[in-house]
């Protein structure tokens, strides 16, 4: 899944791009979640710490307060590696993007749909063939390695855990349910259940004692965990909040 970040201070602007990007999204087959956000420091105040969250970023470049060059550059500092493609209507700052290493500089009222969809489909190769983080994990002598974007859950049993990922794909390696809650800390898993931890952007619906997960699978939910798993994903989707391919329902 492609988590997109719109910024610009013209709702208007910022609710028909999105629905771009989902038109187009869908068009190509691409999953996506897309958080919008109309000013530059809302959007550092979220992603600060966590820059590794953005895979591709739409920015205007003139805005009230810290325009888009800056906050660029001010993600770039703090590690982000998204693909960032400028959406504005200010020509002045062109040559300036290749500082931060946009993949594209866009004109709004001189770019196409054929010239907007070529600059998706780039963005998204780019962000699919980037530095992936990887879960790695020892069994029987030898090493596992499984990009954590790929990982729907974790099952453990007597300290034999299952991981489930890809296209109904698992990997089992011994290991405690603390230790790996720790290793994937910031990374969007949250304990279901005493024996499942489950990867949030996999939720498709909550059920009365379960969740279904996009994958179809079925994940249980204990009682203890039910209201800090919905937190939990309420945060979550706040930073992914306004157009997504997918919706979540509660059954």
């Amino acid at each position: 899944m492609l988590k997109i970040v719109l910024c610009d201070d013209d709702s208007d602007s910022v609710r028909r791009y999105a629905e771009l990007i989902s038109e187009i999204a869908e068009k190509n087959q691409f999953e996506v979640m897309i958080s919008c956000f109309e000013s530059g420091e809302s959007l550092l105040f979220h992603y600060a710490d966590t820059p590794e969250q953005i895979d591709i970023l739409y920015l205007d470049i003139l805005m009230n307060g810290i325009n888009g060059m800056e906050i660029a550059r001010k993600l770039r500092n703090y590690g982000c590696k998204a693909q960032i493609v400028f959406l504005t209507i200010c020509e002045d700052y062109v040559y300036e993007a290749f500082d931060v290493n946009a993949v594209q500089y866009l004109i709004k009222e001189n770019t196409s749909y054929e010239k907007f969809e070529f600059t998706f489909l780039k963005a998204a190769k780019l962000a699919s063939i980037s530095e992936e983080e990887l879960f790695t994990f020892d069994f029987d002598g030898e090493t596992g390695v499984i990009p954590i974007r790929q990982i729907s859950y974790f099952e453990i049993w007597q300290r034999c855990v299952t991981v489930h990922y890809g296209d109904a794909k698992t990997a089992r390696f011994y290991g405690r349910m603390e230790q790996l809650e720790e290793k994937l800390r910031g990374k969007d898993f949250v304990r279901s259940h005493r024996s499942f931890l489950v990867h949030l952007p996999y939720i498709a619906m909550f059920r009365h004692q379960n969740l279904l997960l996009k994958t179809g699978e079925s994940v249980p939910v204990g009682v203890t965990y039910m209201e800090t798993l919905k937190r939990k994903f309420a945060d979550y989707i706040t930073r992914f909040h306004v157009y997504g391919s997918q919706n979540v329902k509660e059954k």
